[in-house]
């Protein structure tokens, strides 16, 4: 398929962030608000598990050579962008996905993942705008700091076996 599986998986991707917009109202008013976002939240890591697999399955054209710096760099910002989107409302979650796009933006030198990571930060970037305007707060507290961790660490040590790379230098 070359680069069709991973057009239709951005494809979905990105109109499941568009299309739900529209009909968020009548789905909260339906499900009610917490069943609306535990499947929206669902849905959306399902089909960012596919788009990020489906980029992995693209025809590698390197655009700049990976460097084993640029791991580094994101094994050190990764905590911070776990600790950001755990600790910090919406507008953490989002900050915490524009450090995560950016830093593997950084890490990721071929089209298939500039392009994923590139839209995924613009996107994020986008989100952060809009939610810092609605306000932001940090909500530390000991239970987030110990979730942050366990986050933290569960995607350190599932990222070779769920999406098939090492992220260790």
């Amino acid at each position: 398929m070359e680069w069709g599986e991973f057009v239709l998986a951005l494809a979905a991707f990105l109109g499941s962030h568009v299309i739900p917009a529209r009909l968020r109202g009548p789905l909260v008013a339906r499900l009610g608000k917490r069943a609306y976002v535990a499947g929206y939240s669902l849905l959306s890591l399902a089909l960012l598990y596919w788009l990020i697999l489906a980029a992995g399955r693209a025809p590698f054209v390197e655009i700049w050579p990976q460097q084993p710096w640029m791991r580094w760099l994101v094994n050190l910002v990764m905590p911070v962008a776990v600790l950001a989107a755990t600790l910090g409302g919406m507008a953490g979650l989002m900050a915490g996905f524009t450090l995560w796009g950016a830093v593997h933006l950084v890490a990721n030198g071929d089209l298939a993942h500039v392009i994923l990571f590139g839209l995924l930060l613009a996107y994020a970037l986008f989100g952060l705008a809009i939610s810092l305007r609605r306000g932001a707060s940090l909500r530390l507290t000991w239970p987030r700091l110990a979730l942050a961790a366990l986050a933290w660490a569960a995607l350190l040590y599932l990222h070779l076996p769920v999406i098939g790379v090492s992220p260790l230098p």
